[in-house]
């Protein structure tokens, strides 16, 4: 027991000069911070509702839960869920530009969200409605990755000479024109001295 009070009490002597805080501060804190979310909380359901209506997602498919969080640095804040109650099978494919739609409606009612809303997760209730395919093998994304990177090789000659026809049409259009190429170099601009 010695041993313990040394390690998270820093001594036998120094048991009340501990440099973490007290639970009952780290507990008044959090109240602090659940309170000074709750308009933040409110705000949330209320972009989430208003998203929702302007895509035309119906008000019971989505749903959202927070949790209110202080940080080491005491920075107070929340994580918000949004809940997937029905319907995956046909939101799934729109999770992106749904929760980007989100961002930018609470950014615009709120410049500030983005130091307070820390960040935004999806949970996905009950089996889905719809088959989905099973999950394919590890060499799946293998194939997928080396096809994108193969797209963007050069191919047969035919292409290489393509490729030379456009760099040398890119080369003319950024090359200075004949009349132009005369002109006398601007005068560089004298400042004035702040009076």
């Amino acid at each position: 027991m010695g041993l313990m009070n040394r390690l998270f009490r820093g001594g036998e002597g120094r048991a009340g000069s501990s440099s973490q805080f007290p639970e009952s501060q780290v507990q008044t804190s959090l109240e602090q911070t659940k309170s000074r979310n709750s308009p933040r909380r409110e705000l949330v359901k209320v972009v989430l509702r208003e998203t929702m209506r302007r895509h035309g997602i119906p008000s019971d498919w989505i749903d959202c839960r927070s949790r209110s969080v202080l940080t080491r640095q005491h920075k107070s804040g929340m994580h918000v869920q949004f809940l997937v109650l029905q319907a995956d099978h046909q939101l799934l494919k729109w999770v992106h530009a749904f929760q980007e739609s989100f961002w930018e409606q609470i950014l615009r009612t709120d410049p500030t969200a983005r130091d307070w809303l820390f960040s935004v997760g999806w949970e996905f209730y009950g089996k889905s409605v719809q088959d989905f395919s099973v999950m394919p093998g590890p060499g799946a994304w293998k194939q997928e990755t080396q096809a994108q990177f193969t797209d963007t090789q050069p191919g047969d000659a035919g292409e290489e000479d393509d490729l030379a026809t456009d760099l040398q049409a890119l080369q003319a259009v950024m090359s200075v024109p004949a009349e132009l190429a005369d002109l006398p170099q601007a005068a560089p601009r004298k400042h004035k001295a702040p009076g």
